[in-house]
Parts: C-alpha cells; sequence; structure tokens
C-alpha cells in the first residue's frame, strides 16, 4: 500500500530519514531507550505551522475531574436504635424528612417497658417508705428515745433505696422514657406499654430501616439522623498528585440543578496515607463550608483542588514538579501521552504523566521536564505524522535485521 503524505511533508522525509536511518532501528529496538529526533529546520516549523513554548511550572495548577462522593461528618450522625425489644406500631416521619430535636419519629409497644415500669414503682414506693423511717427515727434519735445503731441503719436503708430509685428511674429514661412521663407514672401509677423513639439531635432522617408492624430486638437500629451542614468530600486522588496536597487547600465542586449552575466550596481536612491497591489513589477528604445546602450525602461529583507547586531553579529536583501546559501540546499515541520537546534542529517525542486538567489546560509530570523545556504547541499533527511514519520505518528495519540475524545466529 503506497502512503500518502502532505506535500510539506513530504519535503520533510530526506531530512528526517537520512540522519537516522542508521540508528533509528536499533532505538526503537531498545525498550528504554530514548525516542529519536526528529530533524526539523527552524524554516521547516515555520512551514509547518509548529509553534512553541517554554515549559513554565505551575505556580498554582488546577486538579480538575477528580471523582468524589459526598459524607456527612462522623461527628454530625447518630443512629436511633431500638431501647427495648418489642413492635413497631407507628412511625411518624420519613426518609428525607427534616425533624427537630426531641421530636417523635417513631413508637414501640414493648412488654419489657411494662417489668420495668413495674420495678420503677416498687423502687418509688420503697424509697417513700425509707424516707418516712429516716425522719421518724432521726426525730427519735434527737429527742433521746432511740439508739445510734438504730438510727444509722435507717439511714442507710434510705440511701440504698434511694439508689435503687435512681437506677431504675435511669433504666426507665434509657428506654426513651421522658422525665415528665416519669413524674406522671410515679403519681397516677399508670403503666403505658408503648415507648416514643425521638430524635436525638434536628437534622435529615437519612435512613429509616423498619416497618410499621416489625418486631425489633433490643438496640436494633431504627434510624440513622444527620447534620447537612457542613459537609464532606471524599475525593480520589492519583497518588502522584496526592504528595503534593496539603491541608487547607481549596476545593471546589460544580453543582447543576432546575436554579441553574452553581458550586460549593471548601478547604482540604486531611490528606489519607493508604494508597488503593487497584485505583492507585489515595482519598482525600475537603470540609465543604459553602454551597452544600446543593449537594446530597452519596452524591457522586467531580471536584477540582487548587494543586500547589514547589518553585525554585530548574534542577535534578524537577522530576516531581507539576507544568500546566495546553492541551493542544499533547499528543496521543498508542494509548500514550506525548509532549514534542525541541531540541537543537528538531523535537524528540517525550511521554509524560498527565495528573489532572483544567479547562482547556492539562497538568502534567515527567522526570525529563524541567523549566526550561520548549515544547511544541501547535502543529502537532504535523509532527505526529512525521513521527509515526520515522517510528514505523525505524520498526520495519528492525524487524528486517533481526529475520536477517537469525539464520545467520542459527549456523
Amino acid at each position: 500500500m503506497q502512503l500518502t503524505l502532505p506535500p510539506l511533508l513530504r519535503l520533510l522525509l530526506p531530512a528526517l530519514f537520512c540522519p537516522l536511518c542508521l540508528t533509528a532501528g536499533a532505538a526503537f529496538a531498545a525498550e528504554k531507550t530514548p525516542t529519536p529526533i526528529l530533524p526539523i529546520s527552524a524554516q521547516q516549523a515555520k512551514a509547518l505551522g509548529i509553534e512553541t513554548e517554554t515549559l513554565a511550572r505551575a505556580g498554582a495548577g488546577l486538579a480538575a475531574g477528580l471523582p468524589a462522593e459526598v459524607r456527612v461528618p462522623n461527628e454530625q450522625l447518630r443512629v436511633v436504635a431500638a431501647p427495648l425489644a418489642g413492635m413497631v406500631v407507628a412511625i411518624d416521619v420519613a426518609a428525607g424528612q427534616s425533624v427537630k430535636k426531641g421530636q417523635t419519629l417513631a413508637r414501640l409497644a414493648s412488654p419489657a417497658l411494662l417489668g420495668a415500669e413495674r420495678d420503677y414503682l416498687q423502687a418509688a414506693q420503697a424509697a417513700q417508705l425509707a424516707t418516712q423511717a429516716a425522719r421518724r427515727d432521726e426525730q427519735l434519735f434527737a429527742e433521746g428515745i432511740i439508739a445510734e445503731a438504730r438510727v444509722q441503719a435507717t439511714r442507710s436503708a434510705f440511701e440504698q433505696a434511694s439508689v435503687g430509685l435512681a437506677a431504675r428511674r435511669e433504666e426507665l429514661r434509657l428506654a426513651g422514657v421522658s422525665d415528665t412521663a416519669l413524674t406522671s407514672l410515679a403519681q397516677q401509677r399508670r403503666l403505658p406499654s408503648e415507648v416514643l423513639i425521638a430524635a436525638p439531635m434536628a437534622g435529615v432522617v437519612l435512613e429509616q430501616t423498619v416497618q410499621t408492624g416489625q418486631r425489633v430486638d433490643a438496640a436494633a437500629p431504627l434510624f440513622r439522623i444527620g447534620r447537612l451542614s457542613p459537609l464532606w468530600l471524599e475525593i480520589q486522588v492519583p497518588a502522584s498528585l496526592a504528595a503534593s496536597l496539603r491541608e487547607g487547600l481549596a476545593v471546589n465542586v460544580a453543582v447543576s440543578g432546575a436554579a441553574g449552575n452553581s458550586s460549593a466550596s471548601g478547604r482540604i481536612i486531611n490528606v489519607g496515607r493508604q494508597i488503593g491497591a487497584g485505583s492507585q489513589t489515595v482519598t482525600v477528604r475537603a470540609q465543604l463550608d459553602k454551597g452544600a445546602d446543593r449537594l446530597s450525602p452519596g452524591q457522586m461529583v467531580e471536584a477540582s483542588i487548587d494543586v500547589p507547586v514547589s518553585s525554585g531553579a530548574p534542577a535534578a529536583g524537577d522530576a516531581g514538579k507539576v507544568f500546566r501546559v495546553a492541551q493542544t501540546a499533547l499528543a496521543r499515541i498508542d494509548s500514550l501521552t506525548y509532549v514534542f520537546v525541541a531540541e537543537g534542529e528538531g523535537f524528540r517525542a517525550q511521554p509524560v504523566n498527565t495528573v489532572g486538567q483544567a479547562g482547556d489546560y492539562v497538568l502534567l509530570q515527567s522526570p525529563a521536564l524541567n523549566a526550561q523545556t520548549r515544547i511544541a504547541t501547535r502543529g502537532l499533527s504535523s509532527l505526529k505524522s512525521a513521527w509515526s511514519v520515522l517510528r514505523d520505518s525505524a520498526e520495519s528495519k528492525a524487524a528486517a535485521a533481526d529475520s536477517a540475524a537469525k539464520p545467520a545466529g542459527g549456523k
């Protein structure tokens, strides 16, 4: 098949192949050998529309398009559990509903409540009798009618009765019985069999795990309530980028809604140390203080982070630096990303690692780049075509050389 090239590339072919006809095959055959240089003069580069720019470090790049999940901070979450075993007879709220602290969420019919109330009434009666006995004996002792040993025994019985009553009262409080209900129980001697399940804080019902008529065990979870301001954002960041992040960096999330596009913003509060084995990402946690009301827990979003980049004279330490280039300066060849580096009277295809993007710009890393490197920003189609032709030709020459060498080596 005959390969058709643009006229300007046909003019370049002699310059491309002659200097490298002896070495290109070896260069492509060696896995780690740097890619060959495309010899292109300044006049030829101008004719092909190739423009170059100095590769400068990004003072504060923007890593965009990072996958993230909206979460509720741990200290703003409460799980409401059944205080006693019983049956759910009524549910007064639903998932997604806002509730106030102390608001009734559900009612639970529990035989165990009757036993706890009975024990409380018995303890209250015993405490009342012990109080009366203590008062009487204190008066008799003051009048010298009884011995001190008797009044001490009465005092001990009073203290034991008081402790028993306090313990029974606390059991009912843990079961969800309010102080008002306890007072009514002590005065009226009525034994209600339903427990009112109340909200422990103001927030939103995130989850309802029971239905009316369902029997539950003690400590079974019934509801999950959360306060939705502020919110957390758990961002999955490539390990190569996470090393340059720190607490306090700005984070933004674009939010689309019926009212139009808006954004939520916050700051990084924690950079994880564990790298996911499969994804090779690090979890970075941010707190969203503005615009969090437009997001919902569990929502998957894309976050952007202001990436700080250390500055200084270009040196051997440039291997870990991040650079910001236009997307038009990147060439994708065989699933790899390259930039064309200007070297002498030509260009070399340099593979790079992209770590994020911001609009029309891309953040990239490569040990071979520094702040003095010049790369092609326009005319990449011509460079890519010429480099592909050179590579294919070199690979063919290398394959032919190997085929010719094998019979000789086998003799």
